[in-house]
């Protein structure tokens, strides 16, 4: 019987690609997990054939890699998000052909799952708390989830039922842009550019302004954050990189508080993704709230909950089917 699924994630930041090999027979178990990266134009290209190709090819390899050691027949499905490239209420568009790597891997594929959950009155976006719900909820307790990738989304489990879940803010989307635009890297690694910063309070004011109107539940486009950075690249740029990136990440640590505080009582409070890496951030949300903050990792590495979501997602049948 065919209980292996793939599960494939290329986030907002389009920095790797990354995969798992999983089963839902017994809870969850993780078979392997793996990580490509892209071509170094990948990451800043807007030439939609050329991320079409990137994004389906890279797939094909990853799938692969993951089955070194199994058959084809051994896996029931590939989840392939594809590489979103614009995402409203109404509709999502991602980039990669499910039905080139159906036809050439030979394996079912689960893909537009955007749109499937659009089509079901959902909002196409988050669609992490499924999964969230399903590795996570406690009937005793109350958890909230945090995925900061791109753009930071919220997981609010009250017992086992799913409160409320939303996108809360830029994850690490604005903090990532502000690095190109400097030429200083893909990211702050560690955080440690913005910890040697000081917050301009000026720059903070204009994004927490332009930010103050925003409601949950909703499904935030990366263009939100982008635009509002580009609205003010003049000013941003003309200050202290450090400073930059200080503020920058307290715009991030801010909006994930502001929906701490929405939340009536926390229990517990978990967070996976990129993010997380930046230890700089981690410690200012910290600071700021009265219970720990804890890793997924004792449960699944946060680098790959993502991909294992979306295969959570196929073995549920939430999205469109190719073969």
């Amino acid at each position: 019987m065919s209980d292996l699924y793939i599960g494939l994630m290329s986030g907002t930041s389009r920095d790797s690609l990354d995969g798992c090999l999983v089963s839902f027979r017994n809870g969850l178990e993780i078979k392997n997990l793996k990580t490509i990266s892209f071509s170094k134009d990948y990451q800043s290209s807007n030439d939609q054939s050329f991320i079409d190709d990137e994004i389906t090819y890279k797939s094909l390899a990853l799938v692969k890699n993951l089955i070194s050691e199994h058959s084809k027949e051994a896996i029931a499905a590939i989840a392939f998000p594809g590489q979103t490239i614009s995402h409203t209420n109404e509709f999502s568009l991602q980039a990669g052909s499910p039905q080139t790597i159906a036809k050439e891997s030979g394996i079912p594929v689960f893909a537009d799952f955007r749109n499937f959950d659009i089509a079901n009155g959902g909002k196409g976006a988050p669609l992490i708390p499924l999964f969230h719900q399903f590795l996570l909820s406690d009937e005793a307790k109350s958890k909230l989830i945090f995925n900061i990738g791109g753009i930071a989304n919220g997981t609010y489990l009250k017992g086992n039922e799913i409160e409320l879940a939303s996108d809360v803010g830029p994850g690490n989307c604005l903090m990532d842009t502000a690095m190109r635009k400097l030429e200083l890297g893909l990211f702050d690694k560690d955080g440690a550019l913005a910890r040697s910063g000081k917050i301009n309070d000026a720059i903070l004011k204009l994004f927490m302004k332009e930010l103050e109107n925003l409601s949950y539940p909703r499904a935030d486009d990366i263009s939100v954050y982008m635009n509002i950075f580009e609205k003010y690249e003049s000013k941003i740029l003309n200050i202290d990189p450090a400073d930059i990136l200080c503020s920058l990440t307290e715009v991030t640590a801010t909006k994930i508080i502001e929906f701490i505080d929405s939340c009536d009582h926390v229990d517990e409070l978990i967070f996976h993704g990129g993010g997380t890496e930046n230890k700089y951030l981690m410690s200012r949300i910290k600071e700021s709230v009265s219970i720990e903050v804890k890793s997924i990792d004792h449960i699944a590495p946060s680098k790959y909950i993502e991909a294992i979501a979306f295969a959570y997602l196929a073995f549920k049948e939430r999205a469109v089917l190719f073969k």
